[in-house]
């Protein structure tokens, strides 16, 4: 089916019985699109993207309006150059957001259409939260907001992807360290104080952190298409039957099971046996669930998130393993890859990822990969978001040359990301000012590693320690500076962050937190710089004698390029910092790689950590 046909037999659902039957007999003069699931999640199974099937647009970020003669797309500066080349301009219009012309998605419609107009919306891709906004709005003028239960592309999708038949995992005592039946103790207390009698999950990390289980539903993310109900006294799962096997239902025992796709009728039941009851709905429950609560609800963040972001002992220890691991494998393919560009030989940008997935996948208890592998040469580094594609991926890493690789993996004792850059080659063929910059970014991944800081501040309060040296150089990156990170869970975990853009009412830091320092510096069409490491937070001792403060403790441990760094940029607390830095990557990387008998990667990892 060609572009042009998609968008003409989606116009034509418009005025379609099962649609007229719920406006009333008004067509659709609109159908909106964001692209999402019904959990919110940031990464999609191809069984969602909805919105590439219909435009070709395959950035992480769209929202999508069709109306009866236009078809635009909205998305965010990451992909601005991604769009006009995937989009059709004959068919589609696209409109930048963040611009200081932007319109959004509801003010163009109160512009476009006219009182009375009909507005199709999917309830199961909005959260509760936007769909009450835009419903209000959009009512405020005269429009015509009507939920679709049954996506109208879904309808003439024939070839949509199947979703993986895979069983879920379960986790044992070593790996999870703490019992569903505890946690469900803990977040019941947690209802109590709010004076909830309920809540509804519809986050897939919640729920299967709550169920010490891990799914293959959705590339990259171990998680398992579901949604939970958990009462004082009861808990209900939604999920496929078939995901299940006589060892997760044993497993499950405890745990009332139901089909996925019983959860809005079965939740809309029980609401109706249980009118006075006061419902917990964390604000990434979709409309069409949330929906069913009303007003006798708290809309807030999940306490599960917030629960999860705190890891126990088994699950810091496990995490402290896995990354090891994972460091031996970048360092297996560091040293692989000096030797071959000493060679003459060279490879592109799918060939050096490749590599270090393959790497990794041979490691112990590998799972999979925590996100597509940013492999970067040249002017592609200096573009945060690249991913090697048909078209680009085919650049080749010579000597001479700036490579950035920000990678990660799942194991079943932990998730991993790491970003290094390097300069391959000699290094006096460097360009001065990639040296110079690449040092400010190392000082300000160094002058936040090296912060002290009190427990229960929020992320958005050290962002600024990341990017001081930049900023005296006038400089800056457009990215946040850390992330919180699943025990073999989702890459990015909320609610903890360091970032300038948000601040997450429930994102107070905390010991037991796991979390990214990755400060950056791009020059477009030139270079970029990231250096990225996954540190714990662990109670720091201080002179006061308060034991409420926090440091970063490292848990990725992988050389850190000196030959690429102005020293005379560094004070003596930062030299420090990185000799001491080095000395623990040899240490604990450098024994794992003396006892797996990779004595060539040993020799060379000692040379990468000599001090400077």
């Amino acid at each position: 089916m060609s572009a042009a046909d998609k968008l003409l037999t989606l116009r034509g659902l418009f005025s379609s019985p099962a649609v007229t039957a719920l406006t009333g007999g008004t067509p659709l003069s609109a159908y909106l699109l964001p692209s999402t699931d019904a959990h919110q999640s940031e990464y999609l199974a191809d069984y969602d993207f909805r919105v590439k099937f219909l435009s070709n647009f395959s950035g992480s970020n769209a929202y999508v309006v069709v109306t009866e003669k236009n078809a635009l797309l909205w998305t965010d500066g990451r992909y601005f150059v991604q769009a006009a080349k995937q989009l059709d301009d004959k068919l589609w219009t696209l409109m930048k957001q963040a611009q200081p012309d932007s319109i959004t998605v509801e003010d163009y419609l109160i512009s476009n259409l006219a009182a009375g107009n009909a507005v199709g919306f999917d309830p199961f891709l909005l959260t509760y939260d936007a769909g009450s906004k835009l419903l209000k709005k959009l009512n405020s003028v005269g429009l015509k907001p009507v939920a679709i239960n049954e996506n109208l592309v879904d309808k003439f999708w024939k070839d949509r992807p199947t979703l993986s038949n895979k069983k879920v995992d379960v986790l044992n005592t070593n790996e999870h360290g703490q019992s569903t039946c505890d946690k469900l103790t803990k977040l019941r207390d947690k209802l109590k104080k709010q004076k909830c009698d309920a809540i509804v999950l519809g986050a897939l990390d919640d729920i299967v952190w709550m169920l010490n289980i891990r799914g293959f539903d959705i590339p990259y993310n171990p998680l398992v298409y579901s949604y939970m109900l958990i009462t004082l006294d009861e808990t209900h799962l939604f999920i496929d039957d078939t995901r299940l096997d006589d060892v997760s239902r044993a497993h499950l025992s405890n745990i009332h099971i139901h089909n996925y796709t019983d959860a809005q009728p079965f939740i809309s039941k029980w609401r109706e046996s249980n009118k006075t009851a006061r419902v917990f709905v964390p604000t990434s429950t979709n409309y069409a669930i949330g929906s069913i609560f009303g007003e006798n609800s708290i809309q807030d963040d999940s306490p599960v998130q917030v629960m999860k972001a705190v890891k126990n002992e088994i699950e810091i220890q496990n995490m402290r393993k896995s990354s090891i691991r994972d460091s031996a494998a970048l360092v297996q393919f560091f040293y692989w890859l000096e030797q071959e560009i000493k060679a003459g030989k060279t490879y592109n940008e799918f060939e050096l990822a490749d590599k270090i997935d393959g790497l990794r996948a041979k490691m112990e208890k590998f799972v999979d990969l925590s996100f597509t592998t940013i492999s970067a040469v040249g002017d592609h580094s200096a573009l945060p978001h690249y991913h090697p594609d048909e078209d680009e991926g085919k650049r080749t890493l010579n000597a001479n040359q700036v490579f950035l690789l920000d990678s990660g993996a799942h194991y079943r004792d932990g998730t991993t990301d790491v970003t290094r850059t390097i300069w391959t080659g000699d290094v006096s063929t460097a360009p001065a000012d990639f040296i110079r910059n690449n040092t400010l970014v190392l000082k300000g991944h160094i002058h936040l590693a090296q912060t002290l800081f009190p427990s229960g501040i929020n992320g958005v309060r050290l962002d600024t320690l990341s990017r001081h040296a930049l900023w005296q150089q006038g400089l800056d990156f457009g990215h946040g500076t850390g992330h919180g990170v699943g025990m073999y869970l989702n890459v990015h975990e909320g609610p903890i962050g360091i970032g300038f853009r948000t601040m997450s009412r429930h994102g107070d830091l905390k010991s037991g937190n796991v979390i990214t320092i990755e400060p950056g510096y791009y020059l477009p069409q030139h270079y970029g710089v990231r250096i990225e490491n996954c540190y714990e937070l662990v109670s720091a001792e201080v002179n006061s004698g308060s034991k409420d403060f926090l440091r970063f403790e490292p848990l990725s441990w992988v050389p850190i390029q000196t030959t690429i760094i102005d020293k005379s940029l560094l004070n003596e607390d930062q030299v420090k910092w990185l000799n001491s830095y080095h000395d623990k990557v040899l240490e604990l990387t450098g024994e794992f790689l003396k006892s797996n008998g990779m004595t060539t990667e040993l020799e060379w990892l000692q040379k990468q950590c000599e001090h400077i």
